[in-house]
Formats: C-alpha cells, structure tokens, sequence
C-alpha cells in the first residue's frame, strides 16, 4: 500500500481534471462520497433485472457527470470520497493473485490523498502483489501528468 498525495498547489487544476477530464474513466467505482452541506453517497453498484447475473460496478465515465454536476451546484466540498477500483477483468494484467485493486481518493482541507488496496485471490504472505499494484498506480499517474508524492517516503 502507498499513500500518495496531490501538492497543495496543484489540488484545484487536479479537480477540474478529475471532474472534466477522461484521466480516471478506466475506473470502476465501488462508492463516492461527498459533503457539501449535506452529505450525498453514491454505490457505483449497476442494477441488472437478471438476479442471476455478476455484480458488475459503474465507471467513472458514466458517474462523472453525475459527481461533477453535484460538487459545481453547490457549496465548496468539505469532503470526497471515491473508491476506484481496476476493473474486474483485467486484474490478472497486473498479479495473478490479484482479485481486487482499489485506489482511494480523498479530498480533505484542500488537500487531495490516494491509497492503494489490494484484494487477493488466495492468501499469501508474498506482497508482490501489493508492489505491482503500487508501481502501476505510480506510472498511471506519471503517464497522465500528474505530480503525486509519495508520503510513506516522507515521514
């Protein structure tokens, strides 16, 4: 897991990106999260009329209107929350342990923080799983143009 963090004075060019821009659409969402002066949550769940099919979650692409319409109608977020996740047939991409792979955003005191999680298929004490994830979310934001530190390295 890392925990990386967008600089202060790049947190609202990185909105705008975020709320306008296709960088995230890959995506799922798991949930969103949002306080204005009120709370709203959001489950990216997708509701199927066939009770016998897979759970399946929404992309960014599709809630991105959605977010972005919500934030710019009312006050200044307190908070934001989004659980992204890879989406669910392509983890094998990146570990074949790997069942989930999630990337937490948080907006906070104007201040805009990631984590990455991992679910396993089969558990092991072997973390490659967890250092392929990272590296990816690392060249994911490098390849976008988005200057992220690293705050585990910091302390």
């Amino acid at each position: 897991m890392v925990a990386l963090e967008i600089g202060n004075s790049d947190v609202k060019n990185f909105m705008g990106q975020l709320l306008r821009q296709n960088i995230f659409d890959q995506f799922e969402v798991r949930s969103v999260e949002i306080a204005t002066s009120i709370r709203m949550s959001i489950d990216g769940l997708v509701l199927s009329d066939d009770s016998e099919a897979a759970a399946s979650f929404s992309t960014w692409e599709a809630l991105r209107p959605l977010v972005y319409e919500i934030i710019k109608s009312s006050t200044k977020p307190k908070y934001v929350k989004i659980v992204f996740s890879y989406k669910a047939s392509t983890v094998g991409d990146i570990h074949p342990n790997a069942a989930a792979l999630f990337l937490n955003l948080s907006y906070e005191n104007d201040g805009v923080t990631f984590t990455t999680g991992t679910g396993q298929k089969e558990f092991l004490f072997d973390k490659s799983l967890d250092s392929n994830w990272d590296e990816w979310i690392r060249g994911f934001f490098a390849k976008a143009g988005l200057v992220v530190v690293d705050r585990m390295q910091e302390a």
